[in-house]
């Protein structure tokens, strides 16, 4: 039987992605005044999506031909106003992004020296804005001795000195500013750990992490259900994104001080889990009634953070104390 359902019109209709550009386009503007920022801020966002889109037709996350991953992390990004405006916060999930494009193009390649090497360079160039980012050439490092197979003194090797060159860029600007001594100075504050107040968070945070923390355990839960489904290379892929997914969950419990930085990592690394889920769990009917369940708490998400929906407010007068 043919399934007709609207959920299945969407995660494969050809015009899912289109409609979904012509929609950010307009609600991006309600919340923020057009200016250069929220312009540039959507731009990102949706050169952004397009390397995600190239993410998936390189390879092929999910079985059927679909654009969710790319209509995932619109979404998302959409309902989240607070990344909205064109920042430096953005640096990082970008860079990831590239890294991720690069490093599974170096499978199965003969010689993947030099993909390692722009790979680790992009992770290099992240960490300059977020310098925790340093931490995940290590887990990158674990990936390519255990899922990719690609991990030989050549690869490390370009894999540090990748990660390096960014850093000597900025040595020989801070020699010609005569800055040296201060230059990486800055790093110092992003490593020193202070256990956070939990109380002290505001409440959009605990909203937007909660509702993103709920859609990728379902991703998971549904992913090593039907797992054996996917070729080898595609489950190749999911593991990195669920080991990497681990750390930016676990950075940002130790680190809630920097979730405007850990956020956007995090909807980059979500989203082709929770595309995974949306576009092959099974069941027509109530898999149906269950997206639609869910694009219903996108929006009302979308609504709480642009300040439609005062559930701050709402709290106050059910919590008096």
């Amino acid at each position: 039987m043919i399934d007709r359902s609207f959920r299945n019109k969407v995660v494969t209709g050809p015009l899912t992605l289109p409609i979904m550009v012509v929609i950010a386009s307009i609600l991006w503007f309600v919340v923020d005044p057009i200016t250069i920022w929220s312009v540039g801020g959507l731009a990102s966002t949706l050169l952004m999506a397009y390397l995600m889109m190239e993410l998936n037709n390189r390879n092929q996350l999910l079985r059927i031909r679909s654009r969710m991953v790319s209509c995932s992390f619109l979404a998302l990004s959409l309902a989240c106003t607070f990344t909205h405006p064109l920042s430096w916060q953005i640096v990082p999930a970008y860079c990831l992004l590239v890294s991720y494009l690069l490093l599974f193009n170096s499978y199965q390649q003969s010689r993947p020296e030099g993909i390692i090497f722009h790979t680790f360079f992009f992770l290099g160039l992240g960490s300059l804005v977020f310098p925790p980012m340093l931490l995940l050439p290590i887990l990158f490092y674990l990936e390519m001795a255990v899922q990719l197979r690609s991990l030989t003194w050549r690869t490390f090797l370009a894999g540090i000195f990748g990660l390096i060159i960014p850093y000597w860029f900025l040595a020989g600007w801070a020699v010609w500013k005569n800055q040296l001594d201060t230059a990486f100075l800055y790093l110092l504050p992003y490593f020193e750990y202070q256990t956070p107040d939990y109380k002290s968070i505001p409440l959009c945070q605990y909203v937007n992490f909660g509702f993103i923390l709920v859609l990728v355990l379902l991703g998971l839960i549904h992913y090593y259900r039907t797992n054996f489904n996917d070729k080898i290379r595609v489950r190749m892929c999911f593991y990195i994104f669920i080991i990497q997914e681990l750390a930016i969950i676990g950075g940002m419990v130790a680190y809630p001080c920097f979730f405007h930085y850990l956020f956007p990592l995090l909807l980059v690394n979500s989203s082709p889990l929770i595309a995974h889920y949306f576009t092959l769990a099974k069941g027509r009917v109530l898999m149906n009634i269950w997206f639609i369940f869910w694009l219903l708490i996108t929006i009302a998400l979308y609504c709480y953070n642009s300040g439609l929906l005062p559930l701050e407010s709402w709290l106050k007068d059910l919590l008096p104390l």
